[in-house]
């Protein structure tokens, strides 16, 4: 190959190399300006009369507070849908229990282990996102010790794939107000890894 032809082949390839690096760069950015615009208007219907909180917390309430945005804990999982998926029990904070239907898993490496979580659907109820609640080693020092929650799109018919984002993890209500009777994770979603991502615990004013 000629001096000349082989720099226009480095040449090339520098272009191509560029263009995906800005690709990955502007992809990171709109994930990130996603995420805080979330978090901004959360903490708004926070404020809302439509808030968890009582109104006395309402009105001193400033922000939640959140671990930083990192897309290592926005996951890709293999998806299994159970071939018999049965309905169980989920006890909640206030001693009764709800309907939930268990309808997948997902599959997935974090934090160098292999881990699954169960994905539910609210029992006789169409749906469109699975509701994932689970346990993990922040639980009880950055996070609340009863867990948190996950809602997850359902994927397409005959997906493989479905992504996990814990960045978008966040408390349950009964976190902010006693007067919420929330569902308690199950034994099968208690991660034996540190998941640093998502909200944080609330502390009461």
């Amino acid at each position: 190959m000629s001096k000349p032809l082989r720099l226009i082949v480095l040449l090339g390839l520098v272009i191509i190399i560029g263009y995906f690096l800005q690709e990955a760069v502007f992809s990171d950015d709109a994930y990130l300006a996603t995420i805080k615009k979330e978090r901004i208007e959360k903490n708004q219907s926070f404020k809302s009369s439509s808030s968890p909180l009582e109104e006395a917390a309402r009105a001193t309430f400033d922000s939640l507070t959140y671990f930083p945005i990192n897309r290592k804990f926005q996951v890709d999982a293999d998806y299994e849908k159970l071939p018999n998926p049965d309905t169980i029990k989920i006890p909640m904070t206030t001693g009764n229990s709800e309907a939930y239907l268990r309808f997948a898993k997902a599959h997935f490496n974090l934090e160098g282990q292999r881990v699954v979580l169960t994905l539910f659907l609210k029992a006789n109820a169409e749906d469109s996102t699975f509701f994932v609640p689970f346990t993990d080693r922040t639980n009880g020092t950055d996070t609340y010790e009863g867990g948190r929650f996950m809602d997850i799109p359902k994927p397409a018919s005959g997906e493989k794939l479905i992504t996990l984002d814990f960045n978008k993890a966040y408390n349950p209500f009964c976190v902010f107000n006693y007067n919420y009777s929330c569902p308690i994770p199950p034994a099968e979603n208690r991660l034996p890894i540190a998941v640093p991502a998502g909200e944080k615990s609330y502390a009461k004013k």
